[in-house]
């Protein structure tokens, strides 16, 4: 993935879904955690609408000072998800936008004129880094243990799980995925491994460091339809318990969310 504004013509599509209105909420509403009948716990639980923050960091202490660039069919989306995770009120602007702070005119990129000089507002871009603002300035990350913490795994989606789960051509478009090579990736199956004990990267809630990694391993269904993760049960479980929290679906859409849940039970052989 990349961070112009366009991407391959899959991104575009499931861009589009992202903005339609939700003919698959009842089925998102429908979802329970499931047993198989062997014994192995194959569920998609549904989460806590929010982060826990800080008081001083919540909605309605929050002006509206904030502005994302991007559009659907871009990274950008990850970012309003963890925006509306947070709760931070935010208003988002087109990539083309003359007041776009990326040095190249690309997307994401971020001003925040709610920083402590608000003459001199905060100017970022890259998923990535925005990502780990947003977590110091307003997820309670404040400290070098609990931003290193986190920010291994958003570092870590971006150098090496992104170029694992997405191929690129010469031109940097998006042609196929990793995930359906015949050599099984390492990352993969070490996250796997690591998903064996526990719900949530960085510790026992939900926080930025999921976001970045759940939204690549969920744009991989959202490009190539047929590719599986079925070989890889607890990735599975984890792109359930992502998808279905309100968040995703408020920044992706509802019927991507719920299309996407649907996938990741039927990566787990759990059928309706």
């Amino acid at each position: 993935l990349d961070s112009t504004p366009s991407h391959p013509e899959a991104m575009r599509a499931s861009a589009s879904a992202a903005h339609s209105v939700s003919p698959g909420t009842a089925a998102l509403r429908q979802l329970r955690p499931r047993m198989a009948a062997s014994g192995r716990t194959q569920s998609i639980k549904r989460t806590a609408t929010t982060i826990a923050a800080p008081a001083a960091t919540t909605a309605g202490n929050i002006s509206d000072g904030l502005q994302l660039y991007g559009s659907p069919g871009s990274r950008s989306p990850l970012v309003n998800w963890y925006l509306h995770e947070l709760g931070v009120v935010f208003d988002t602007k087109s990539p083309g936008d003359p007041t776009n702070p990326h040095p190249f005119g690309q997307i994401p990129a971020l001003r925040d004129t709610n920083a402590d000089d608000p003459e001199n507002p905060v100017e970022l871009f890259e998923s990535g880094a925005i990502l780990q603002y947003l977590a110091d300035r307003y997820g309670g990350l404040d400290t070098p243990a609990l931003r290193a913490n986190a920010g291994k795994w958003v570092v870590w989606a971006n150098a090496s799980l992104d170029p694992c789960l997405f191929i690129e051509n010469d031109r940097g478009g998006v042609i196929d995925s990793g995930v359906r090579q015949k050599t099984r990736p390492k990352a993969l199956d070490r996250l796997e491994a690591v998903l064996a004990t526990r719900e949530w990267l960085a510790g026992d809630d939900f926080g930025v460091a999921d976001v970045a990694v759940g939204s690549y391993l969920l744009y991989v269904p959202q490009f190539f339809s047929d590719v599986s993760f079925a070989p890889w049960p607890n990735i599975s479980k984890y792109m359930g318990r992502c998808c279905t929290r309100p968040a995703y679906a408020k920044a992706f859409g509802q019927q991507t969310a719920a299309s996407l849940a649907k996938k990741c039970e039927q990566y787990l052989g759990i059928t309706n």
